[in-house]
């Protein structure tokens, strides 16, 4: 979902200003990247009708340019190649973190003699490209959290092309925004601290760094990271379980921004966004809010649009009109319909009626009100019922409702009653007597 919103973001940006929006694939490592990633998050983002004017690029087909720009930087002394072995590093590495310093590169090959490289490449041994970082602060202004400074031993000489010549996460990224013009970058926070690196490398090629916004990162209820453990993570899971495409998108596009009103369309969303409404603090992702939000959105719908999004025919249209009422999402509403289609009695409704003072009384009553053969409504039952009984008010809707629906909870009684086969909760009737003469 952070992905999801940073693509959100940017897009409404791009759309806001009437700019292009551009989808890259940072897909150069090759431990981690598959076609099948790339599938996921363009039908994810098709899915919640994102379109992107350009793109999408994908990284591992411009490795040359990438190359290209090494070498330069190499032939104008701003690069180097780095000989240091990866036991070197790792051993560099944890003395630093022994330490409580981030890891950081000593600059062992920064200088080495000429005479010393043509040995070592004449042996062959394996080496990386590394930036010749200049030792000075870098102060930029963040589109969302304004000034943000770095002290000049921040950036080190990081690498720009690893051993089999792949660049680096940020040289490729600086290279495709400058050579595709990007003006302004919206991402994470977690990306703050690459952001000098990419500044100093855009300067080092003589051109302007884009505009840097970062925006909060989303957490759990437990504040910690968003992740597997926090449930449904991913666009296609919340799809499955019944999430529409609207709400999922409105609720990502507001959550931790200042907005003059929650529900809105796409049209609202981009009309009304600017960088200065997004907090910098961590934001919350509450799964009720975006429950929330679709059950608005799902009121907002035709009847029609609910029928095509759940895959029903119309003639479920009298049905979905009254569910949607008490539904959060479609999963809630496709199953909620064995209402009108089965006569299963719930668990929890089994419970309500063991435990009850004498139901049984409600059952013959109910029973002989269904086989007199005149129509009635829910409020003619319940007024002719309420004298035949000792319990409350009450506990006689919760009966009611058990044996008509085989559910403790659910639309209004007087709506879904006259939707449902007498047949059925003649046959939940049955079963219930049945169950109560066991005890």
């Amino acid at each position: 979902m952070g992905n999801t919103r940073t693509a959100i973001l940017n897009y409404l940006y791009a759309r806001n200003q009437g700019g292009l929006f551009v989808v890259r694939m940072e897909d150069t490592d090759m431990e981690r990247s598959d076609v099948k990633y790339e599938t996921s998050i363009l039908d994810d983002l098709k899915w919640l009708g994102i379109t992107w004017d350009e793109g999408p690029y994908r990284q591992s087909e411009r490795i040359d340019l990438y190359r290209a720009h090494a070498q330069s930087l190499f032939d104008r002394g701003l690069a180097y190649k780095c000989f240091c072995s990866k036991e070197r590093l790792e051993a560099m590495k944890k003395a630093s973190l022994d330490k409580g310093e981030p890891p950081r590169y000593d600059g062992t090959c920064r200088e080495l003699p000429r005479a010393t490289i043509e040995r070592l490449e004449a042996e062959g041994a394996p080496y990386v490209v590394r930036f010749k970082a200049q030792r000075k602060a870098v102060t930029f202004k963040d589109g969302i959290r304004g000034d943000i400074h770095f002290p000049p031993d921040h950036v080190d000489d990081f690498v720009l092309l690893k051993q089999e010549l792949t660049p680096s996460y940020n040289f490729a990224v600086v290279i495709d925004d400058v050579d595709m013009e990007i003006s302004h970058v919206i991402r994470g926070a977690d990306h703050i601290s690459n952001t000098p690196k990419q500044i100093m490398l855009c300067e080092a090629l003589r051109k302007k760094p884009p505009r840097y916004a970062h925006h909060s990162l989303l957490a759990g209820k437990d504040k910690k990271p968003l992740s597997k453990r926090h449930g449904a993570t991913g666009v296609g899971e919340f799809r499955d379980m019944g999430i529409l495409r609207s709400a999922l998108f409105n609720y990502i596009a507001v959550i931790g921004r200042s907005v003059h009103k929650e529900v809105m369309g796409e049209d609202d969303l981009i009309k009304t966004f600017s960088l200065k409404s997004l907090a910098g603090s961590d934001c919350l992702f509450d799964m009720e809010k975006l429950l929330w939000f679709n059950k608005e959105h799902m009121r907002r719908m035709s009847v029609e649009e609910l029928l095509a999004d759940t895959g029903l025919g119309t003639n479920y249209g009298d049905k979905v009109a009254v569910l949607r009422e008490n539904a959060r999402t479609l999963g809630e509403i496709r199953e909620l319909l064995d209402i009108f289609e089965g006569t299963d009695i719930s668990h929890e409704g089994l419970a309500y009626l063991d435990a009850i003072d004498s139901p049984g009384p409600v059952i013959a009553g109910l029973r002989k009100i269904l086989l007199d053969g005149r129509e009635s409504t829910f409020e003619e039952i319940v007024d002719r019922m309420a004298g035949t009984t000792n319990l409350t008010r009450r506990q006689l809707f919760m009966v009611l409702r058990i044996l008509i629906t085989g559910r403790v909870n659910g639309p209004p009684l007087k709506d879904v009653f006259r939707l449902i086969p007498k047949d059925y909760i003649l046959e939940r009737l049955r079963w219930s007597d049945q169950r109560l003469s066991l005890h």
